[in-house]
C-alpha cells in the first residue's frame, strides 16, 4: 500500500439415536464466543448523495439564477463526520432536483430548520497546495494563519482563507486522506471531497532521488508503479462483470515529466476512441466499452516491446472505498499530540464523478465580466432505518428458543406425571402417602402456595399383581399379592438428579416409553435391549413386594443420561473457551469452524426436528401416506450391509438423518463459496434453525441443579464477556470477541469486491455461525442483527433449572394429592404440568360459561408468569435482552450481552429464592427435585411391570387352562 493509500481500509464488516460427531463442551465454547451483538455494515457502497447546482450571478443587476445540474454519488470515511440524513425519498431522487422536488426541499428546511440540508459552495484547493499535503509535508501550517499569509493562502488583512463553509474539492495522492481532511478542516472548509484520480497510482519509491536527465520515458528506477488487480485489470483474472483490458501505448505519445507521471497524460488514458483515447484504439470498440466499464487505462510499468518503444496499459478499477484513518505513524510532519479530531464529512468520489465536479468548478471559473459562476453543492447520507425489525425478531426469537429449549429440559416430569397417573388408574402402580416430621433447621418457609414444603412428605410406590380372573388385561389389579407382584427395585446409591450417570444394571437402560410424549433428546434404546430385559422370568426373589420409598436414596433414576455441571466444570470451561477464543483471534480457522457446525447442525435438526416432525406426520399421529408407509418406516434399514449388522436403524432414522445431511451440507457450501453468505436467504434461515436446535439440544444434555454452579458460571463469563469485548480493545488493538464473532479477514475486502470467485474470498467475510442472525431489511448497507447462542444457552442453564424445579414441585405435588387413590378414586390424568409453581386441580372447561373459561386461561397465563421461578426468569431475561438492544441502538457498537443478562435472571432468582426463604434449599440442591427425580425413576419402571404382570396374568391362565 502506497503512502497516498494508507489508511484505505475498506471492510464489508464494521462490524437421538445418531451420534453428535461435535462434543457439547466443544458447541458451549463456541457458542460463547460469539455472545455479543454487533451490526456488520457492507461499506463498500455509496453512503451519501450530492446534488450539484450551478449559480449564476449578474452583476448589472444583482440576481442571481440557481440551476440543478446532476446528483451523483459518493462514500463516507471511517474518520469525521457524515452529511445529514436525506429523507426517505432521496432513495429514489435527488433532494432538490427540479422543481417539485425543489419545493420539496424548501418545505423540509422550514420544518426542520434552515440547517437540514444547507447549501456548499464546491471550491478547488490553492494553486500552491494542489493536492492540499503541505502540511503533511512539513512546508505548511494552516493551523497559524499569521505565520502562513505570506502564502497567498490567508488574507493577511482578515486572515481568513476564503474557504470558510465551503467543501473543497480535493484530487487523491500524495498523502493520506486524514491529513487532506485535517487541512481542509484547518482552512475553514465544512466539508472535503477526494476525488480518485489516475495520477494519484504512481509514485516515487525516493521522492529525494528524482532524475533530472529526462530522456521523454518513464524513471524506470524510481517509479511505484500501480499493482495489478487492485488498480487494475489486463484480462488475466476472473474479474466480476468479466472486467479486463490490454493495451500496447507508444511511450513517446506520453509525457513523463515531471517524474514519475505527468497528469496531461490523463487524457490521452481515458474516454472512448472518439475521443483519442490511447487505450481504446481497437477494431471492436464494443470490446473496450463492455470490458472496460471505467473507460480508462493505467500503465503496468511493463514493457510491450524489446527496446521499450512500446508500454502495456490496462483497465483501471474505479470503485468506491471507505477511506480510512492514517493511525498513529502515519510518517505526516504533524505531531501527532497536534492532529485535532477531524469534524468535518469526508466524501469520497470515483473518477469519473471526480472528473464531472471538476469540470463543472473549472467552467465556472473561466466565466469572467457581468456573469459570474460557481457551483453549489447539498450534499446528504442516503436514507436508512433508525431501527429494525429484525433487531425485534431476534428478540422474539431468542426468548422462543429458550422458552421451548427450558420447556423440554422439564418434560421427563411431565411425562412421568402421564405414565403414573395412568398407571395407578389402571391399578399396575398402587402409591401411599405418609407425613413425617421434619427435623430441618433453619429460617422457616414462607406459607405460599409456591412454597409447600412438599421434601417433607414421604410417598411410598408399589407394583401391583395380576389375578387371574382379569385375564391379565391392561396388565393392572388394585390388590397386591406377596407372591406376584414385580419388582422395581434399585441398588444404585447417590443419584439425586434426573440423568446423573447410574450403576444400576441394565433395567436402567430400557426405554421408558415409545409414546409421542417422551422426550425430543431422550435417547431411544434398541428394541432388542427391552426384549433381552423382559425375557427372563422373575425369580422369587424379584417376586417380592417391595415399596419404593421416595425419600431414600436407593430409588430407580431416569434413564437419560445427562451431564450434571459443577463449580469445577464452570471454571475449567470459562479457561478453555478463553484458550479457545485466542486461537481464533490469532489463526483463521474460520472455516473448519463452519465445517464443523454445519455438520454438528446436521445431527441437532435431526434429533430436534426432523425425526420428531417425520415421527408425528408419518407414525404416530397423522399417519400420511397410511399404513404401508408407517411400517416401512419403522423396519429395520441396512441390516444385511457390511458393518450394519446388529445396528438398529430404521428408516425412519435414514429418512430423517438424510434431511438433517442435506440442509448442513447445503448450507456449507454456501458458506465457502460466497463472499458474505449472510445476504444470502437460505444461509441465515438454515443457521437459525440450526442455532434453535442446539440450544434446545445443549439445554437438554447440560443440567445445572444449584444455584450455587449457576453463580460461579454466571458470574465467570459475565467477567469474560465483558473483557473481550469492551476490554480486549485497549490491550490487543480491537475487540476479540467482535472480531471473531464478525469474521473479520486479512482479505481486502475491495479486492473481493471486485473478484468474487478468488478462493481467498469465499467465505472470508462471514461471521461464525455460532449465532442468531436476522438481516437488516430495507437499508441499504446490507448488515443483520445477531444474537450468540451463548447469550441464550447460558442463561439458559439457570432458566432451565427453574423450568425442572417448577416442574418437579408440580410433579411431587400431584403425586401427594392421590392418597384418595387407596379408597377407589382415579387420579386425573393431566396433559400439563405447570411450569409456574403450581399444580392445583383442573378446572372442568366444557361445564363452565365462556367467561370462565376466560378467567381459567387468563389464572393460568398469570401464575405461569409470575409464580414459581420459571416464569419470573424469562420475564428478567426478556428485560436484561431488552436493554442490550437498547444500548446497542443508542451506542451504535457491539455490546457484552451478558452484562445486562447475568445480573437480571441472577439477581431475580436469588431475590425470589431469599424472599421465599427457599434459598438456602435452592443454593445447595433442591430436596423436592431430589424426590421428582425418583419419580422418573419409578415411571421409566412401568412399562416393565406392565410386561411382568402381562406375563403373569397369562402365565396364571394357561395353569388354569391346563387344570381344567
Amino acid at each position: 500500500m502506497t503512502k497516498a493509500d494508507a489508511g484505505t481500509t475498506p471492510q464489508f464488516t464494521s462490524s437421538s439415536k445418531s451420534p453428535n460427531p461435535v462434543p457439547t463442551s466443544t458447541l458451549l465454547a463456541l457458542a460463547l464466543l460469539a455472545a455479543h451483538h454487533q451490526p456488520v455494515v457492507h461499506a463498500a457502497t455509496p453512503t451519501s448523495y450530492i446534488d450539484i447546482h450551478l449559480i449564476t450571478s449578474f452583476t448589472s443587476t444583482g440576481s442571481l439564477e440557481k440551476g440543478y445540474l446532476f446528483r451523483i454519488e459518493a462514500s463516507e470515511s471511517t474518520f469525521g463526520g457524515s452529511p445529514p440524513k436525506g429523507p426517505k425519498w432521496t432513495t429514489y431522487s435527488a433532494l432538490t432536483g427540479g422543481a417539485g422536488k425543489e419545493a420539496d426541499h424548501l418545505h423540509h428546511q422550514s420544518t426542520h430548520g434552515k440547517s437540514a440540508h444547507p447549501t456548499h459552495r464546491l471550491m478547488l484547493p490553492p494553486d500552491v497546495d494542489a493536492f492540499l499535503c503541505n502540511e503533511s509535508k512539513g512546508t505548511a501550517d494552516y493551523k497559524n494563519p499569521a505565520g502562513n499569509s505570506a502564502s497567498g493562502v490567508f488574507d493577511p488583512d482578515t486572515l481568513l482563507s476564503g474557504y470558510e463553509g465551503s467543501y473543497m474539492l480535493i484530487p487523491r495522492g500524495h498523502c493520506t486522506f486524514e491529513a487532506k481532511a485535517r487541512s481542509a478542516q484547518r482552512l475553514g472548509a465544512a466539508g472535503a471531497i477526494v476525488r480518485n484520480t489516475l495520477d494519484s497510482r504512481y509514485q516515487l519509491i525516493n521522492e529525494d532521488a528524482v532524475s533530472t536527465n529526462y530522456k521523454g520515458g518513464p524513471d524506470w528506477g524510481n517509479t511505484k508503479w500501480p499493482v495489478e488487480q487492485r488498480d487494475y485489470e489486463c484480462g488475466t483474472h476472473k474479474a466480476s462483470g468479466h472486467v479486463g483490458w490490454r493495451a500496447e501505448i507508444e511511450t513517446a505519445a506520453l509525457n513523463f515529466y515531471p517524474a514519475p507521471y505527468n497528469t496531461n497524460n490523463d487524457v490521452l488514458l481515458t474516454g472512448p476512441a472518439v475521443d483519442g483515447s490511447l487505450c481504446a484504439k481497437e477494431p471492436n470498440l464494443e470490446n473496450f466499452e463492455k470490458h472496460c466499464p471505467s473507460q480508462r487505462c493505467l500503465l503496468t510499468g511493463r514493457n510491450a516491446s524489446d527496446d521499450g518503444s512500446v508500454l502495456e496499459a490496462c483497465c483501471a478499477w474505479d470503485t468506491y472505498l471507505r477511506m480510512g484513518s492514517d493511525g498513529v505513524n502515519d510518517g505526516d510532519a504533524v505531531p501527532q499530540e497536534e492532529e485535532e479530531e477531524i469534524t468535518i464529512p469526508a466524501l469520497y468520489v470515483t473518477m469519473e464523478h471526480g472528473e464531472e465536479l471538476y469540470d463543472v468548478v473549472v467552467d465556472a471559473a473561466l466565466q469572467q465580466g457581468e456573469t459570474v459562476q460557481f457551483v453549489n453543492i447539498v450534499p446528504y447520507g442516503r436514507w436508512y432505518p433508525s431501527g429494525h425489525y429484525s433487531g425485534v425478531l431476534i428478540w422474539v426469537l431468542a426468548l422462543f428458543t429458550l422458552w421451548i429449549a427450558a420447556y423440554e429440559s422439564a418434560k421427563e416430569y411431565r411425562t412421568s406425571w402421564k405414565k403414573i397417573s395412568q398407571a395407578v388408574n389402571d391399578g399396575v402402580l398402587v402409591f401411599q402417602r405418609s407425613a413425617t416430621n421434619s427435623n430441618a433447621t433453619g429460617r422457616r418457609r414462607t406459607e405460599t402456595e409456591d412454597t409447600v414444603d412438599l421434601a417433607e412428605e414421604n410417598v411410598e410406590f408399589e407394583l401391583a399383581s395380576a389375578a387371574p380372573g382379569n385375564n391379565g388385561q391392561n396388565g393392572g389389579i388394585t390388590t397386591t399379592s406377596p407372591g406376584g407382584s414385580f419388582s422395581i427395585s434399585d441398588d444404585a446409591e447417590g443419584d439425586d438428579f434426573v440423568g446423573n450417570p447410574s450403576a444400576s444394571p441394565n433395567l436402567d437402560d430400557v426405554a421408558t416409553s415409545n409414546d409421542e410424549d417422551s422426550p425430543a433428546n431422550n435417547a431411544r434404546a434398541p428394541t432388542d435391549s427391552i426384549a433381552a430385559a423382559l425375557s427372563h422370568p422373575p425369580t422369587m426373589q424379584q417376586q417380592q413386594p417391595q415399596r419404593v420409598n421416595l425419600q431414600s436414596r436407593s430409588t430407580p433414576t431416569a434413564a437419560m443420561q445427562n451431564l450434571e455441571l459443577n463449580a469445577l466444570h464452570a471454571v475449567i470451561f470459562v479457561v478453555c473457551a478463553s484458550v479457545f477464543l485466542f486461537i481464533l483471534f490469532f489463526f483463521n480457522l474460520d472455516k473448519v469452524i463452519r465445517v464443523l457446525y454445519g455438520l454438528g447442525g446436521s445431527v441437532a435438526m435431526n434429533q430436534i426436528l426432523f425425526y420428531p416432525l417425520y415421527t408425528k406426520l408419518f407414525v404416530s399421529k397423522f399417519q400420511l401416506g397410511g399404513a404401508v408407509v408407517s411400517k416401512k418406516l419403522q423396519s429395520r434399514a441396512f441390516g444385511n450391509l457390511p458393518g450394519c449388522r446388529g445396528e438398529n436403524f430404521t428408516w425412519m432414522d435414514v429418512v430423517s438423518s438424510a434431511t438433517g445431511y442435506a440442509l448442513g451440507i447445503a448450507w456449507i457450501v454456501v458458506g465457502l463459496t460466497r463472499v458474505q453468505p449472510m445476504t444470502n436467504v437460505y444461509y441465515w434461515l438454515i443457521q437459525d434453525v440450526m442455532g434453535v436446535c442446539f440450544c434446545v439440544l445443549i439445554l437438554g444434555l447440560i443440567h445445572i441443579n444449584t444455584i450455587m454452579v449457576a453463580s460461579v458460571l454466571l458470574c465467570l463469563v459475565f467477567v469474560y464477556d465483558i473483557f473481550h469485548v469492551l476490554i480486549s480493545p485497549y490491550i490487543f488493538g480491537s475487540s476479540v470477541m467482535i472480531d471473531v464473532a464478525t469474521g473479520s479477514s486479512s482479505v481486502d475486502p475491495s479486492f473481493c469486491e471486485k473478484y468474487p470467485t478468488d478462493k481467498a474470498c469465499k467465505g472470508s467475510f462471514a461471521p461464525l455461525p455460532m449465532l442468531l442472525a436476522i438481516p437488516w431489511f430495507n437499508d441499504f448497507r446490507g448488515g443483520f442483527s445477531m444474537l450468540g447462542l451463548g447469550d441464550i444457552i447460558l442463561p439458559g442453564l439457570l432458566i432451565s433449572f427453574a423450568a425442572r424445579y417448577d416442574s418437579a414441585i408440580a410433579l411431587v405435588r400431584k403425586c401427594s394429592q392421590t392418597s384418595s387413590i387407596r379408597s377407589g378414586g382415579n387420579v386425573a390424568d393431566s396433559d400439563e404440568t405447570d411450569l409456574g409453581g403450581g399444580g392445583g386441580e383442573a378446572t372442568n372447561e366444557s361445564s363452565g360459561s365462556s367467561s370462565r373459561r376466560y378467567h381459567y386461561h387468563l389464572g393460568r397465563v398469570i401464575k405461569a408468569l409470575f409464580h414459581g421461578y420459571f416464569g419470573p426468569l424469562m420475564i428478567a431475561y426478556a428485560i436484561g435482552l431488552m436493554i442490550a438492544y437498547i444500548v446497542v441502538w443508542t451506542t451504535k457498537r457491539g455490546q457484552p450481552a451478558l452484562l445486562y443478562l447475568v445480573p437480571a435472571c441472577l439477581g431475580t432468582i436469588l431475590f425470589l429464592g431469599w424472599r421465599r426463604r427457599e434459598l438456602s434449599d435452592l443454593w445447595s440442591g433442591p430436596k423436592v427435585m431430589q424426590k421428582a427425580n425418583r419419580m422418573v425413576g419409578v415411571a421409566s419402571k412401568i412399562p416393565e411391570g406392565r410386561s411382568a404382570t402381562a406375563r403373569e396374568a397369562n402365565n396364571s391362565l394357561a395353569e388354569t387352562s391346563t387344570m381344567v
